[in-house]
């Protein structure tokens, strides 16, 4: 469907080249081109990743917070590492850009999603 609508795809190429341009993902390119130089960073980051996603997906209320807790304690000298904390926060940075785009065009297109989605 994207592809017949020439309009919105180009306004969708001109945001993404907006994205592409931005300071926070040429941030987070550099930083991933910086971990990619580290031997078996990458592979560690992402196992640190997949961890916390587990740990957010398969617990909740006072459990989640106290796996949660446990969880930063184990990590916690990974994290400090200065490459790994510098990445983890260039990603935060970009995927709130673009929770912050589809926010907006959720709220700008009144498109409801029911509660408990």
């Amino acid at each position: 469907m994207l592809k017949n609508d020439l309009r919105i795809n180009s306004s969708l190429a001109e945001l993404i080249s907006s994205i592409k341009n931005s300071e926070i993902y040429r941030n987070y390119e550099e930083v991933s081109r910086e971990v990619g130089e580290v031997p078996g960073l990458q592979e560690r980051i992402d196992e640190y990743r997949r961890n916390n996603f587990l740990i957010q997906q398969n617990h909740e209320g006072e459990e989640l917070l106290q796996k949660l807790e446990d969880f930063e304690l184990e990590t916690a000298a990974f994290r400090s590492e200065p490459l790994v904390d510098k990445y983890l926060c260039a990603e935060r940075d970009f995927v709130k850009l673009k929770q912050d785009i589809d926010n907006r065009m959720l709220s700008e297109l009144e498109f409801s999603i029911p509660a408990g989605f």
